[in-house]
């Protein structure tokens, strides 16, 4: 005898799973001001995709056309420096996303995703932003608004790590500015 799913209960499982993306979705910076109906158009592009403790997501120099939101654990995201030498840039917990720069623009990645811990991601491809943009442009609006808050607050912190670094190569050259 065959155990098939009862088109009720399938029906509730499939709004359960819905709802229950919409409430991850809602607490990322990305989907700030959104709609839940909004949300739900969302929810139907959006896949998952898990990795394990030490996976690596993408590599610095791959082309990506995927955007990622940490829906479970923590992702560490690092630039190579010198041979084998690399530099944490970040890490990303539940509601934070990165990957835009490559879904915006075909350069390749600018840095390294690795998983820290086990981490399930929500990933959205290039074509959905793209086909949400054209079908849905008031929530289309909202996320690009988000994705410019997001590089102008990431645009501030690497000039203040840039600043810092000169000022310690200046101290460390024994030049000091006057004034």
């Amino acid at each position: 005898m065959t155990n098939h799913l009862d088109p009720d209960t399938f029906m509730a499982a499939r709004i359960d799973e819905t709802y229950r993306l919409i409430k991850k979705l809602s607490k990322s910076s990305l989907f700030a001001y959104l709609t839940e109906a909004e949300l739900e158009n969302i929810v139907r592009v959006v896949s998952s995709r898990e990795f394990a403790k030490g996976s690596i997501i993408f590599n610095e120099g791959e082309v990506g056309e995927e955007l990622y939101i940490v829906e479970g654990g923590m992702v560490a995201i690092s630039k190579g420096v010198k041979g084998n030498l690399e530099q944490v840039l970040a890490h990303m917990g539940p509601g934070e996303y990165f990957g835009e720069m490559a879904l915006l623009e075909m350069i390749p990645r600018t840095a390294t995703a690795s998983a820290e811990e086990d981490t399930t991601l929500m990933v959205i491809g290039k074509k959905d932003l793209f086909d949400l943009m054209e079908n849905e442009p008031k929530a289309a609006a909202k996320i690009m608004f988000n994705l410019l808050r997001t590089f102008t607050n990431r645009l501030q912190a690497t000039n203040e790590q840039l600043r810092e670094t000169v000022r310690w190569g200046l101290e460390a050259t024994g030049f000091h500015p006057e004034g």
